[in-house]
């Protein structure tokens, strides 16, 4: 068999395989028949986040390639998790997982394009492209107007014969649309969890299948939705001095300036956050799971100051954008393991972040437009797994915001109730950005009770049958705490020893929140492996030189040295770092930013017998 026919000669087991999910079997069903009746429009399979759009870009090229693949991700988050899961050095791979290749020998060569940084490096990575069965890189690395190393620039034009683009409703801007006029590849895929671009246009191309949202919940591959609006029976803002109630404001003001007022309020966002700590802890009392808020802001100010608000409250929370890398990688760790309650969004964290046991997603920004509304709640509705969880309660997902924010219309268009007649207006030009450049608002304040509407996604009565659940256990739990205290009474126990058998089932069900919360923590988390492994190369320098009389920043390592790459290094610790880098890519086959998580468990291994020649290289040089 030549290596482009490895798509159409390997055995697979997709059409039968229960391993798969439903929609992924079908949808590649009707991507083969497409193809097969069409080669040259571009085909768009709908699918909702949660449901399986990993596995179906694995699929996705048996059967119907006559060539190597593309796989574009729209960020490094993305393309990491996915080639993590198509990592075919590990039995975890997708293929093996999920019984689609039975024979270990026929997997697909995979390889994650990350750049390179010299010539040599480069016939490297084109070497491995060569042998590549599927390239994954995400669209900076694919194009780019400032960088040679972007593959339009090192691959032939015919270079690939199928390209499957993720989070497709981004393929409008200029780099997605220069890298398919430079590739010619025969086969274009789109996959997206909605099918129209923030322009108000419909992506270009067929929508071969759509799975909806509602099958999703209903065939339990993610969570259902509830929609929790909150708002005061009396609202006041003050306009030039004067107090109007909200139909004024909106006579004299508009719209725009109502929900930014409303945004930034201190006493609006604080209602937010009350009634979004008590969905959390009603859940975490009585699901099995350690629930957590996912927040969105407006700013980096405003994201501050509801990360204070949760603080106050007595929740742990921290905020992430792009404005500080390292401190929401940071945060992004934390959370994941269960030490955050809260997680405070600046425009960052949307497609391919996924984590489980985000079940709240408290909005404390308006919206304009459908795909950034959808890509934030999409962050909530992965299911949570397991055998010990409570379907109806630790698999509901909760969408909490105040009812000015004006976000009515985009619930009705999420969940599909919307006349076509008014989509358009909806998905207007994005303007999000701009939006909250602007800081013309005004003060507003709240008297009287707390309104709460609540609708849950299918209009089924979910979330009476939630409440009902949460009433039952609350029941049960109180039913047997009174059963055996009457035991107690009757056995003659004192009412002291009794209150104090109360404390001690209240402090055993806390807990078990913790104990859930302590689960998390042991996860293997992505994020936090490549900063063990910096901390663990810094340790070993550390140690290297703290009993040594050679300094870190003395230069005798590389004086010494024989080697043109060591030489050039300026300092011990340069050196050091460069030995250790070096000598890592070189056992590995490819440089740190290629790694995944595979490759750092590898490396722990094999850092003991280089720091042991390091610390023949030192005692060389101290004699010297």
């Amino acid at each position: 068999m030549t290596k482009d026919a490895y798509f159409k000669s390997t055995s697979t087991f997709i059409e039968s395989n229960l391993s798969l999910r439903k929609p992924q079997r079908v949808a590649h069903k009707k991507l083969k028949e497409s193809f097969q009746n069409d080669y040259y429009t571009h085909k768009i399979i709908v699918l909702p986040t949660g449901t399986g759009k990993t596995g179906l870009i694995g699929i996705a090229p048996f059967e119907i390639s006559n060539g190597k693949v593309l796989v574009i991700t729209p960020s490094l988050i993305i393309r990491e998790g996915i080639s993590d899961d198509f990592d075919t050095r590990t039995q975890f791979n997708f293929w093996t997982e999920r019984n689609v290749i039975i024979d270990d020998e026929k997997l697909p060569n995979v390889y994650r394009y990350a750049g390179y940084s010299t010539n040599g490096d480069k016939k490297r990575v084109i070497s491995y492209m060569n042998n590549a069965d599927i390239v994954i890189a995400n669209i900076h690395k694919v194009y780019s107007s400032n960088s040679k190393k972007a593959l339009v620039n090192i691959l032939d034009d015919d270079f690939f014969d199928m390209i499957i683009i993720d989070e497709a409703h981004h393929s409008a801007a200029d780099s997605w649309l220069k890298t398919l006029e430079h590739f010619k590849a025969k086969k274009i895929l789109k996959l997206t969890a909605t099918p129209f671009r923030s322009d108000e246009k419909a992506l270009k191309g067929d929508i071969i299948y759509n799975y909806s949202m509602a099958d999703a919940i209903n065939n339990g591959y993610i969570k259902n939705v509830f929609a929790e609006d909150y708002t005061n029976e009396k609202l006041s803002f003050i306009v030039d001095g004067n107090q109007i109630d909200k139909e004024k404001a909106l006579e004299i003001m508009d719209k725009t300036w109502v929900t930014r007022t409303v945004a930034y309020s201190r006493e609006c966002s604080n209602t937010i956050v009350e009634m979004s700590i008590k969905a959390l802890e009603e859940k975490r009392r009585m699901g099995k799971a350690h629930h957590q808020i996912i927040a969105v802001a407006c700013s980096i100010e405003h994201a501050e100051q509801i990360k204070e608000l949760y603080e106050e409250a007595g929740y742990t929370a921290d905020y992430v954008t792009s404005d500080r890398p390292d401190e929401s990688e940071k945060a992004i760790i934390n959370y994941k393991k269960g030490q955050l309650d809260v997680l405070v969004n600046v425009n960052m964290l949307g497609e391919g972040f996924d984590h489980p046991n985000i079940s709240i997603a408290a909005i404390f920004r308006p919206f304009r437009t459908l795909p950034p509304y959808a890509q934030f709640i999409g962050r909530a509705l992965r299911k949570i797994p397991g055998d010990g969880v409570i379907d109806e309660i630790d698999n509901i997902a909760h969408v909490i915001y105040h009812k000015e924010l004006d976000l009515e219309d985009l619930w009705d268009y999420y969940t599909g109730q919307q006349k076509k007649a008014s989509i358009r207006r909806i998905i207007g030009r994005e303007v999000e950005d701009g939006y909250f450049q602007s800081r013309d608002i005004g003060e507003v304040s709240t008297t009287g009770e707390i309104i709460r509407t609540t609708r849950d996604f299918l209009g089924d009565g979910s979330d009476l049958k939630y409440s009902e659940s949460l009433k039952k256990i609350l029941q049960d739990r109180e039913r047997l705490l009174e059963e055996e205290t009457n035991k107690m009474k009757q056995a003659g126990i004192s009412d002291e020893s009794i209150e104090e058998y109360k404390k001690l089932q209240k402090r055993k069900l806390e807990g078990e929140i913790n104990t859930k919360r302590e689960a998390l923590r042991e996860e293997l988390i992505r994020e936090e492996v490549r900063v063990a492994h910096h901390e663990h190369i810094t340790n070993i320098i550390v140690q290297l030189f703290e009993s040594s009389p050679i300094e870190l920043g003395g230069n005798e390592l590389p004086e010494k040295s024989t080697s043109n790459i060591y030489k050039s290094a300026n300092t011990n610790e340069a050196y050091v770092i460069k030995y250790i880098n070096f000598n890592l890519k070189q056992k590995l086959k490819r440089g740190i930013d290629e790694w995944e998580t595979y490759d750092f468990e590898e490396a722990r291994k094999l850092l003991p017998s280089m720091t042991k020649k390091l610390e023949d290289k030192i005692k060389g040089a101290e004699t010297k």
